[in-house]
């Protein structure tokens, strides 16, 4: 589509099957364009600063359909920034200089930040950079070089004891992201209509192109089941509240990513686990899956990663692999064996690992 006056320039298309589809579609163009026109003319009389510029990538995170997750790490970025920057949030973006940048980080690592949390930061700032100021180069020296390598899975024992300091729904949800590889803000937002047992897949819409296909074992559908067989809410897992009398109530709201969060650090800490997150779930399911042989390309669709180097910084090879690898080269192929978790479970019971009584009994995987 290509129309003069109004829409200078512009140009936009789209595929239809028919006529009256390309005639059903064309205002729906013609009001993105209207939509573009206007921007630049925005743009135009009142030049990017800062504040635009964070603004405007958060608007674009929302309109792709990105994860609640990275939206609300961009708009994390942007607090630091104003911040730092203060009354400069208003300036021309033209006036950043990869000095300001520096003094940033450096802002940032005197306030007690982490190298790797430092380095989220400048890969938003850097990503919000690229689009608003396509010219402006963000130096690579001032992201750091992570050398330390944090566990990012956990051992069949360790799942268990984590599971057992959970509260039930907390649990349900953290085991169902470790069966998964579903983010926290897609477990905690899960409703009712996204879930297809029949089918044995959960449809989340995040993706601009189409719904994200998770595929379901069997024992994510007998929890979901469960899940789904307990309230009449739209949300898999809506927030309870406990009358004085020991009613639950379910209430039309999900739990808040800070609540989650909160819950799955003290069991965590309280297992021992000072610096595994709720989000390590999503590379321990990985790293089994790979560490179980299946190949590069399987893991990547069950993760929903679109490259093989998005899927090794979450899946990782085991010492265990390794070990079994080596044996093989020298001829020795063992009988494979797997713990379950019901032996995991029976063994655990020895470590004074107590579960509480209001926990769903709910580990029963194969």
């Amino acid at each position: 589509m290509d129309r003069p006056g109004d829409l200078p320039g512009l140009r936009a298309s789209k595929a239809c099957r028919t006529l009256a589809a390309a005639r059903d579609v064309e205002p729906e163009i013609r009001q993105d364009l209207k939509g573009r026109v206007a921007a630049q003319q925005r743009a135009e009389q009142h030049p990017a600063t800062l504040r635009l510029m964070c603004d405007g990538y958060v608007l674009d995170l929302e309109q792709r359909g990105k994860a609640p997750d990275s939206i609300q790490r961009a708009k994390d970025t942007k607090k630091r920034l104003e911040e730092f920057f203060g009354k400069r949030m208003d300036d021309p973006l033209t006036k950043l200089t990869e000095a300001d940048l520096y003094a940033f980080r450096a802002a940032r690592v005197k306030g007690g930040a982490a190298p790797s949390t430092v380095n989220r930061d400048f890969r938003t700032v850097r990503a919000m950079v690229k689009k608003a100021l396509p010219g402006f180069r963000v130096p690579g020296g001032l992201f750091f070089r992570e050398t330390e390598t944090r566990v990012r899975w956990l051992e069949p024992l360790q799942e268990v004891e984590v599971m057992s300091r959970l509260r039930s729904p907390f649990a349900e949800m953290a085991r169902l992201a470790s069966l998964t590889l579903m983010r926290l803000s897609e477990v905690r937002t899960l409703k009712r209509s996204q879930v297809a047992l029949s089918q044995g897949v959960v449809q989340l819409p995040r993706s601009k192109t189409g719904p994200d296909t998770v595929v379901l074992n069997a024992e994510a559908m007998d929890l979901l089941r469960k899940q789904l067989d307990a309230h009449t809410s739209e949300w898999v897992f809506p927030r309870r509240r406990v009358k004085r009398d020991g009613t639950v109530v379910f209430e039309e709201s999900p739990y808040s990513r800070v609540h989650v969060g909160r819950e799955w650090r003290e069991a965590a800490r309280g297992a021992g686990l000072d610096d595994f997150h709720f989000h390590d779930l999503r590379h321990h399911g990985a790293t089994m899956a790979l560490n179980a042989g299946f190949s590069a390309p399987i893991v990547m669709a069950l993760g929903r990663w679109k490259t093989e180097r998005m899927m090794r910084r979450y899946a990782a090879v085991t010492d265990k692999t390794l070990r079994a690898a080596a044996e093989a080269v020298a001829g020795n192929i063992p009988e494979p064996k797997r713990l379950t978790f019901e032996a995991a479970q029976g063994t655990s019971a020895n470590t004074d690992c107590k579960q509480p009584a209001n926990h769903a009994p709910m580990l029963k995987s194969r």
